[in-house]
């Protein structure tokens, strides 16, 4: 990662936090919603549509929307999505390593193996399992 996708990235979870809190209150409709979050980048149709009906549940229901640091504790916890394990094995490929073994890897834990991916400080010891 580089300092520039850190910052949209810490910019981006800012946006989304301030923008739920503004809808879970009703000060936003779900198209001007759904247009301020496309302007932040996160556009994916799926997604949005998910993230609109379980914001329109908390608001039913009187919820607050969850606080970032609700999401960074769920976020340790979860395991690596497909996503990132495509990633993961992308650039072992690319650059002629062997693949680590991903096996009960959170999404905290495949972010720093992506990290040292990319920056050149992968170590294959770090990520084996002794047997």
């Amino acid at each position: 990662m580089t300092p520039l996708s850190d910052a949209l990235t810490a910019a981006q979870r800012s946006a989304l936090q301030a923008l739920e809190k503004a809808y879970v209150a009703g000060q936003l409709d779900p198209e001007t919603m759904t247009a301020a979050l496309e302007a932040c980048g996160i556009s994916d149709p799926v997604d949005l549509s998910f993230l609109l009906a379980s914001l329109d549940v908390l608001r039913e229901w009187g919820v607050s929307a969850p606080n970032m640091t609700e999401r960074v504790a769920e976020t340790k916890r979860e395991p690596m999505s497909d996503k990132q394990l495509q990633y993961i094995w992308r650039l072992c490929d690319e650059k002629r390593l062997e693949r680590p073994d991903t096996m009960g890897l959170t999404k905290e834990k495949a972010s720093e193996l992506i990290d040292s991916l990319q920056n050149g400080t992968y170590d294959p010891e770090k990520w084996s399992v002794p047997f």
